[in-house]
């Protein structure tokens, strides 16, 4: 649980890390980030389970107007389930874990070292597949708002890392 400090300007509580240092700014906006990445974790979860239940629970009677209209037949139907259900709870365990990290690091700098590379790699990773899609014509809105969201992160850590004075210490 975090603590509050009341050294803020104007009265305004600042909630203090694990450290017993105020956070910054810095370590507070990365936090509120990683708590918004529980919540689309959740999200993940909730649509993870319900693709699997539509591929395993739902008669393939049900599935006749999905057929018709995606003009598959209903076994692609399933398949579909299945691998967007199993790709959405992957994805949502490691957001989970990925958000506690981050959530580990902002409140308390010096554990900042695993959220810190991982943003920063999949920031990379992120901007150039999102540089290769639009170079081959491809715009996809979600990859744009996920690259943003990554690169956020990777502001972020990389701010919060710096408070460490690691890079001052490491060129």
């Amino acid at each position: 649980m975090i603590s509050l400090a009341r050294t803020g300007a104007k009265g305004k509580a600042i909630p203090l890390g694990h450290d017993g240092e105020p956070m910054t700014a810095w370590q507070i906006w990365l936090r509120r980030l990683c708590q918004v990445m529980f919540v689309w974790a959740s999200l993940e979860l909730v649509l993870g389970i319900g693709f699997l239940f539509v591929a395993q629970f739902v008669p393939e009677e049900l599935l006749g107007g999905m057929r018709v209209l995606m003009n598959l037949g209903v076994p692609a139907v399933k398949q579909a389930g299945l691998l967007l259900g199993t790709s959405s709870l992957i994805g949502a365990f490691f957001n989970v874990v990925i958000a506690f990290l981050g959530i580990r690091g902002s409140e308390n700098p010096v554990r900042i070292a695993p959220f810190f590379w991982i943003a920063l790699i999949d920031a990379v990773v992120i901007a150039w597949a999102l540089a290769s899609s639009i170079t081959q014509g491809v715009i996809d809105p979600v990859s744009i708002v996920s690259s943003l969201f990554v690169i956020m992160l990777a502001v972020g850590a990389w701010k919060v890392r710096k408070q460490t004075g690691y890079f001052d210490r490491h060129p």
